[in-house]
């Protein structure tokens, strides 16, 4: 299990590591595939086992302790099957046929697991329709991400394109043969439109680079618009996770029939 704490074992074995009740109990409630459950034997927690398909051990708090990746380990640790690496053009099908209506957030170079997980946490409570991760992206399922989401790992659909071979202007070029009405808007401090000003339907993507680079070359050459967020004099950035946020909520607050040009 702590070899799951890797990046690399996580994706040849295609499964991911879970710490805690709360966590565990959101997995399984979205129908996502547990492997086993092992549970502290001193400390049995509070878990219907008629909702776990999958073996429940109890162990000893030392055996937890040594495989969890917390300071003060929980009751339960699961493995759970890591979602599968999605075609982003039938993600935004299928995603756009659920109902959900809401731009995707593109993340671009985004190192640290914190900003990752504040865009699915936002992505989740906003309505947003995913998230793409591109190279150099944190992994979403890794220890820290997937604890900090607080479940929106799992309720929150996820386009992998972050191999470091991926050719992004090409990834998203199927996409538009695929979806014709698709746009890319990338968020830079040098944009020359403000965010507001413009349209953020359904098929759009929204790029978010890392707050000390910004936007990839490759993504921003892709995109239709660079876009701005106005910030006050003096200040040169913003927080990358902030930034989706704001993306999405300057979205949310649009009346429905409201177009932008």
């Amino acid at each position: 299990m702590r070899k799951l704490h890797r990046r690399r074992a996580r994706d040849l074995a295609g499964a991911f590591v879970v710490e805690g009740e709360d966590l565990v109990l959101a997995g399984l409630e979205t129908g996502a595939r547990a492997r086993v459950l092992l549970v502290d034997a001193e400390r049995v927690p509070d878990i219907d086992p008629a909702l776990v398909p999958c073996p429940i051990e109890p162990v000893e708090p030392a055996l937890l302790a040594g495989v969890s990746a917390m300071g003060h380990p929980p009751r339960v640790i699961a493995i759970f099957d890591q979602p599968r690496p999605r075609d982003l053009a039938v993600a935004l099908d299928e995603r756009s046929r659920s109902g959900v209506t809401g731009p995707w957030i593109a993340l671009d170079g985004l190192g640290d697991p914190g900003n990752v997980c504040t865009a699915l946490r936002t992505a989740a409570a906003l309505g947003g329709g995913g998230v793409v991760t591109l190279p150099g992206t944190a992994d979403p399922f890794g220890p820290k991400a997937a604890r900090a989401s607080m479940g929106a790992c799992f309720r929150v659909p996820i386009a992998r394109l972050d191999a470091p071979d991926t050719n992004v202007p090409d990834e998203l070029a199927a996409v538009r043969a695929a979806s014709p009405a698709l746009r890319v808007v990338a968020l830079d401090a040098a944009g020359t439109v403000d965010l507001w000003d413009v349209d953020l339907d359904p098929s759009t993507i929204i790029v978010v680079g890392s707050e000390r680079d910004g936007v990839g070359t490759a993504a921003r050459d892709a995109a239709d618009v660079v876009a701005r967020i106005p910030q006050h004099p003096g200040v040169e950035s913003i927080n990358a996770g902030v930034a989706a946020s704001i993306a999405l909520y300057e979205w949310r607050r649009r009346p429905v029939e409201e177009v932008r040009p």
